[in-house]
């Protein structure tokens, strides 16, 4: 088999689901991700961020003969990895498929179909297209790539003005949307092909697309609101049947929820068959002891995943802290001071003198928590309790002044 594994942030051991013994186990890793992939991988080839990893499976296949699987472990890979499958002749999920999750115009139409709710929208080929969008449900409008993610090129335009700010539109197919103003929340777990396996559902404190252009935190706590959790069931059952009836998968599936507590509105996002995200995958084996990235192996190996709900009756949330200064920028101070009784069960923390990089997704972009507690009350304290107390003092890396997260 050949796994591509291409994905910033995936630490956890994946592997575990793989006999790298009994199999002959090849791996395609982008630059610089060479972490946790076995000593016993028949072979690794690394690629460039230029390098098409079409041709890397190929001359692996001519190498060691065509592989039984292919596993992709994100959602910027899963279509060259259908595509490859089909070339190949192996089983797995195809192109078809893989589109409803990945393309936002095709997954928007699917469970608009369905009679879920989702703020208007239409493809953006061109200027004209977004001016005439905006000219009919009013600004503000949001304009995003149909393939994107970690909210890369999404723009939100408030006036006629900012119509001059959107990115080259004939770079890549685009989408026009109305904004919505409700708080975003998100669903991940896992769909059996026909129901609900374990999921668990969280609203963000922030949002994405504040963090992608400068916000200095970004929180993802889960919910225990019976009401909403209710609600959510419906929603979520109903999008999953319209894009994956009959084909299981593990998924991130973001949504608007407006409305009182007894009746939320709940409106359709996004959503990505994928496991990764942030600190997700840890705080599921860690707290909920769950494997969704296990899972997500699973199920491209041909495995049905376990399905059963979790039970562990505890609230989970992950922050996300910007460094205070756009990256490259060299850690020159940290401050920590949040009492014991709210502080998270897991840090990280960039040590005195390391350098940060990163300035796109959620991982290695600052510090990163993972918090646990009772209910969903207590781990929004100790959230709130983190941002307060923590304090990075960086310097850009051609500059010598300092500035401190306020």
């Amino acid at each position: 088999m050949t796994v591509i594994h291409r994905v910033r942030g995936v630490d956890v051991p994946y592997t575990e689901r793989i006999d790298h013994v009994r199999n002959l186990v090849t791996y395609v890793c982008a630059s610089g991700l060479p972490d946790g992939i076995p000593e016993q991988a028949a072979a690794v080839t690394v690629l460039d961020g230029a390098t098409s990893v079409h041709g890397a499976v190929r001359d692996l296949a001519a190498r060691f003969g065509t592989p039984e699987r292919i596993v992709a472990l994100h959602e910027f890979d899963l279509l060259p990895a259908a595509e490859l499958r089909a070339e190949f002749g192996i089983p797995g999920d195809r192109a078809e498929y893989v589109t409803r999750f990945r393309d936002k115009l095709t997954m928007a139409q699917a469970v608009a179909a369905r009679n879920v709710s989702v703020p208007a929208f239409r493809a953006a080929p061109d200027l004209s297209s977004v001016a005439e969008f905006a000219a009919e449900s009013g600004f503000p409008i949001i304009v995003k790539p149909r393939f994107g993610a970690g909210s890369r090129d999404v723009v939100k335009l408030n006036s006629e003005a900012d119509l001059a700010a959107l990115p080259d539109l004939a770079s890549e197919p685009f989408l026009v949307q109305e904004f919505c103003p409700d708080e975003v929340g998100a669903i991940d777990g896992v769909w059996t092909g026909s129901q609900l396996g374990p999921w668990r559902a969280s609203k963000y404190l922030g949002t994405c697309l504040d963090f992608a252009n400068d916000a200095e935190s970004l929180g993802y706590i889960e919910v225990d609101d019976p009401a909403l959790t209710g609600t959510l069931t419906e929603f979520a059952e109903s999008v999953l049947f319209a894009l994956s009836p009959g084909v299981p998968t593990v998924f991130h599936l973001e949504f608007f929820v407006g409305g009182d507590g007894d009746s939320p509105r709940v409106q359709f996002l996004e959503v990505a068959a994928r496991a990764c995200g942030g600190q997700t995958t840890h705080m599921w084996r860690e707290v909920h002891r769950y494997d969704l990235l296990g899972a997500a192996v699973d199920i491209q190996l041909g495995r049905t995943p376990a399905t059963a709900p979790l039970t562990d009756g505890e609230v989970v949330a992950e922050l996300l802290i910007h460094p205070p200064v756009t990256p490259p920028c060299r850690v020159v101070d940290v401050h920590w001071a949040v009492p014991e009784a709210y502080a998270p069960y897991h840090c990280s923390i960039p040590q005195v003198g390391s350098v940060i990089t990163e300035t796109f997704g959620y991982a290695d972009i600052g510090a990163a928590f993972r918090i646990r507690g009772k209910s969903t009350a207590e781990v929004l304290e100790s959230v709130r309790r983190t941002v307060a107390g923590f304090r990075m003092m960086c310097t850009a890396l051609d500059s010598p002044v300092a500035a401190a997260v306020a």
